[in-house]
């Protein structure tokens, strides 16, 4: 992995940029050439060398959050900025930036994102690896919203983690020993999963369906304070069964594919809270937080506070980190180099 900058395109030349034209499993993403784009009012373009894959992706392609067709995925890129749109301040042409790229296109050549959603690698950051910046922009800035702003984790409480060896779950783990949780559990649902999340600081690390017991045993039978849910189906209708009285149970994806429906009384009858988290909808209402979030993210991981672990792919391997992820056979995190 290196830093070296990308080659600047010709404004409006063509670029490489995966794409899906139907909804569909990973066969339907496509690499193809589109023109680059321009920047409009309040954003900047960036030459893109490391682009990340998330989760969230794989939900667009596969038609569970209403997108507009063709699309264009990626939702994290670093590079270089190619040009500055009006009313940008901060950012000049040649600047190493990392992005959160909330509106598609970050895996191409070239995209356009908000500038507010930007965050120049310079100063303690310039040291940071492009695909570690490019694999920690979505994921550990999430797992810091969902410990702090969504689960109000405090100092000496249980946190449980679900789908704990994946990018967020890894994040998740450190950020939450950090953050001062007293014991911090991880589920997975293979033991090689299990295996190597244990190299990311949590206190034990089972299957679910040995978690109820787990959980018992470490809190004395007073169950979780805090668990982060991103898996979704029939076990999120179980998580309340594990909380602490106040518990919190904290939602932030769905992988299971599967919807659950809580009753409106729920938190009420069970002494428990219901929480989401959804980085778009972070940046559309909070975007100052959203901002020193990333901020904090990165920096997190520039000190080494995070680990991040990056599996680098070529553009071309777009599908088969989706396959990846899709089939939950993950771990860490996948970021395609874009100019390989």
């Amino acid at each position: 992995m290196t830093n070296t900058a990308p080659t600047p395109m010709i404004a409006g030349s063509p670029m490489r940029t995966v794409r899906f034209d139907a909804f569909g499993d990973p066969s339907v993403l496509t690499v193809a050439e589109a023109d680059a784009p321009e920047p409009g009012a309040g954003q900047i373009t960036v030459d893109v060398r490391y682009a990340g894959v998330n989760f969230a992706e794989v939900m667009f392609r596969r038609g569970q959050f209403p997108v507009d067709l063709p699309h264009f995925p990626g939702l994290e890129a670093v590079g270089t900025v190619r040009a500055v749109g009006e009313g940008v301040t901060g950012f000049e042409p040649g600047d190493r930036v990392a992005a959160l790229t909330l509106g598609g296109g970050g895996n191409a050549e070239v995209v356009a994102v908000g500038a507010e959603h930007a965050v120049r690698l310079d100063g303690e950051l310039a040291d940071l690896d492009g695909a570690l910046a490019a694999g920690a922009l979505c994921n550990v800035t999430t797992a810091l919203g969902v410990l702090t702003s969504a689960g109000h984790l405090a100092e000496g409480e249980t946190v449980v983690v679900l789908a704990a060896a994946g990018g967020v779950g890894t994040a998740a783990a450190q950020l939450a020993r950090s953050l001062g949780a007293g014991t911090v559990i991880g589920v997975t649902s293979s033991p090689a999963k299990a295996e190597y999340a244990r190299g990311f600081g949590y206190d034990s690390v089972v299957p679910y369906e040995e978690l109820e017991r787990e959980v018992a045993e470490r809190t004395g039978g007073a169950g979780a304070d805090l668990v982060l849910d991103s898996v979704g189906g029939a076990f999120r209708s179980s998580v309340t069964g594990l909380l602490a009285a106040f518990g919190r149970h904290v939602i932030f994806g769905n992988a299971a594919a599967e919807d659950v429906t809580f009753e409106g009384n729920h938190p009420w009858y069970t002494n428990s809270s219901l929480a989401g988290y959804n980085l778009g909808g972070v940046a559309g209402r909070a975007p100052r937080l959203l901002r020193a979030h990333l901020e904090q993210a990165l920096t997190e991981v520039a000190k080494g506070t995070v680990r991040v672990d990056v599996t680098v792919l070529p553009l071309a391997g777009a599908a088969r980190a989706h396959e990846l992820l899709e089939t939950r056979a993950s771990t860490g995190k996948y970021v395609l180099d874009v100019r390989s």
